[in-house]
């Protein structure tokens, strides 16, 4: 199954991903928040961009509006040239099923599933997966993060990072045209931090994944090509050179320093109707819709 759409695929060279105009509103009237204010935003395919930005500055929103995890209130969302913003629920959970990889914090595995069984999972609610070549499939993918030897191994058998190389590996299964990933290395120790990130590095480097990584660690951040800041649901700054020359302590300190300023522009004041007040819930209201 290849997913992700080349020259010969339909949409030529078009992008990856395309937003638009993108807002996002929670509430009405006086209690109304500002999550996202008219957000532009295009990655090319092939690409890596990482989102950074202050506690409540619209990044989980961002993505999730990215998927159709969450409806915007205004704007285009263009995936591979489809407008997301006209499709219903059905449409959506079968295009995030079948084009779109997820790699979230907290890994999500199935735990009475084995390794190889959570991996071919996305395969599985696509109405396949049960084949031999779907196996080896799914073997190939974990031998492509490192863990074919932990074919068979439940998630409660796994280390933290062993379980995050396992969600990247369900992640890639089927060649989606756009990997999003919400703080995949939040919960992992330096070392194995920076093994999942060279292997997203890898998979847009090697395969021609399109990745979409919300992190809060400019560590993080400098594996991406480019980083956009966000503050008050806008993009406000864009780093292209962080990651062109690979990761390392020169790009994470100019991301980090960025990173300072925008708290400290945080700090001395929000706009009305933007911040942090984004209902409790509203940010991961869909998130049993993944199909993973």
């Amino acid at each position: 199954m290849m997913n992700r759409r080349d020259d010969d695929g339909g949409h030529g060279g078009a992008p990856a991903l395309v937003m638009t105009g993108v807002s996002r509103c929670y509430g009405r009237r006086r209690h109304r928040v500002r999550a996202l204010g008219g957000v532009d935003v295009t990655l090319p395919r092939g690409s890596f961009t990482a989102v950074m930005g202050p506690s409540g500055s619209g990044k989980s929103t961002l993505l999730q509006c990215a998927v159709g995890l969450d409806r915007p209130s205004g704007g285009s969302v263009r995936l591979g040239g489809d407008e997301l913003t006209r499709m219903g629920g059905r449409a959506l959970t079968r295009l995030r099923r079948e084009r779109v990889g997820f790699v979230f914090q907290s890994f999500n595995l199935l735990p009475a599933l084995t390794a190889e069984q959570n991996v071919r999972l996305p395969l599985r609610l696509a109405g396949g997966g049960a084949r031999r070549a779907d196996r080896a499939r799914a073997v190939e993918a974990l031998s492509r993060v490192g863990l074919d030897d932990r074919a068979h191994s439940r998630p409660g058998e796994l280390s933290g990072g062993q379980q995050q190389r396992v969600a990247l590996a369900r992640a890639l299964i089927t060649e989606p045209e756009l990997i999003c990933a919400d703080e995949p290395t939040g919960a992992l120790d330096p070392a194995t931090a920076e093994h999942v990130l060279a292997l997203l590095r890898r998979s847009v480097d090697t395969s021609g994944a399109t990745v979409l990584m919300v992190t809060h660690d400019p560590v993080a951040a400098s594996y991406a090509d480019r980083v956009l800041f966000l503050a008050e649901g806008r993009v406000v700054e864009e780093l292209a050179e962080a990651g062109v020359r690979g990761p390392g302590a020169a790009a994470a300190a100019r991301i980090a320093a960025r990173m300072r300023a925008l708290a400290g522009r945080a700090g001395a004041g929000a706009a009305p109707g933007a911040g942090p007040g984004v209902p409790a819930g509203a940010a991961g209201a869909h998130a049993s819709e993944v199909a993973v």
